[in-house]
């Protein structure tokens, strides 16, 4: 009997005893959130280096129907035609064309 109740009083005296932590300061904080933001920019500064060299390694026809492509995709974005109105106007639909049968 004697044994539990310095068990319990051990266990008792443990548990009173106030938890002390170590929390970060401001100024540790900015450091840790500068770190981020910097490692954010690395990435993006990656990211379009990637993209670029990846455009130059294709051809100019490609690189004109990438860039064309982009051109539409941002305009259907905000939510108008792809392409402007005069270009509709004034250019000729191009046809497909067509092989010649042997």
């Amino acid at each position: 009997m004697r044994i539990y109740i310095m068990i319990l009083g051990f266990l008792s005296l443990f548990l009173n005893f106030p938890q002390t932590s170590f929390s970060q300061d401001s100024k540790e904080r900015q450091v840790v959130l500068e770190l981020n933001k910097q490692k954010e920019k690395s990435q993006d500064e990656v990211e379009k280096e990637l993209v670029s060299r990846h455009l130059k390694m294709q051809q100019k026809s490609t690189r004109k129907r990438i860039k064309k492509s982009l051109r539409e995709a941002e305009r259907r974005k905000k939510g108008k035609h792809p392409q402007p109105w005069w270009d509709r106007w004034f250019n000729r639909k191009q046809q497909k064309k067509r092989r010649k049968r042997i």
